[in-house]
């Protein structure tokens, strides 16, 4: 199989967790949700026309975070709009302070976020345009037929590079091998940390959405345990399915 990947880089990030309301928390890592629309965005798709597409049986998507991450929370301050004619330009006296919660780098002052990203489409065309779309890159700017990137928020603004277009082989059974990517809890049999190592690990669980349905309802399939390594090293484990790429990588896909 043909494999595209590629990094997405910005200074800071918000993916906001579904069930947040007043506080603004945050996933770790982009969820699969957040990857497919960004995707879909920079192909031009609108908004709720994609998830057909994108489903977890036409797409396969893993994430890796390549930089060591952590969070901070920020109080925000946001409109309070009734208004679109008159109620965008913040001259309302109503602000409502809401806590975010914001994913920087270690060390914020040199750093920046670093997120590695590998999709694979079952529909050849589909496949193509996403190749043209990253292919298109130059120095230091993508090509894009619809929205900018962002690192969830539209603030978070962010930019891609360091794109590979790989061969891959599928390995359907249980094998122990160093994995760049976050792994779904359940396709984990062991993991296999040294304990002369275990300060290279910061290994996090967490549950994030992968797929919603037309309603944007989650569906039954759709929310998973995910196990990251936010230190930004691999997760040595043994996993009952996984890819093997051409550059060595093994990567489990977000299914």
């Amino acid at each position: 199989m043909k494999v595209i990947s590629f990094h997405l880089k910005g200074k800071m990030a918000h993916f906001r967790k579904f069930y947040s309301n007043s506080s603004a928390l945050s996933y770790f890592i982009p969820p699969r949700t957040t990857v497919c629309g960004m995707i879909a965005g920079l192909m031009g798709i609108e908004r709720d026309e994609y998830y057909e597409d994108f489903s977890l049986d036409k797409c396969k998507i893993a994430i890796a975070s390549c930089r060591p991450i952590k969070k901070t929370m920020q109080k925000m301050n946001y409109l309070k709009v009734e208004s679109p004619t008159k109620d965008l330009n913040g001259s309302q006296e109503y602000h409502s302070q809401t806590p975010m919660e914001l994913v920087i780098p270690q060390n914020i002052r040199n750093s920046y976020v670093d997120y590695k990203i590998w999709i694979y489409h079952t529909e050849k065309n589909i496949m193509d345009e996403i190749e043209k779309i990253f292919l298109g890159k130059q120095i230091d700017y993508y090509t894009s037929l619809g929205t900018s990137i962002a690192l969830g928020s539209a603030f978070n603004l962010g930019w891609i590079d360091g794109i590979e277009i790989l061969e891959g082989k599928e390995i359907n059974e249980i094998g122990e091998e160093i994995f760049s990517s976050a792994i779904p809890l359940e396709k984990v049999q062991e993991i296999k940390v040294d304990k002369m190592l275990e300060g290279r690990y910061r290994i996090l669980k967490e549950e994030i959405p992968l797929e919603f349905n037309l309603e944007r309802e989650i569906t039954p399939n759709g929310l998973k345990d995910v196990l990251v390594n936010i230190n930004s090293d691999s997760i040595p484990a043994c996993v009952n399915s996984f890819v093997k790429l051409e550059n060595e990588e093994n990567i489990v896909w977000l299914e």
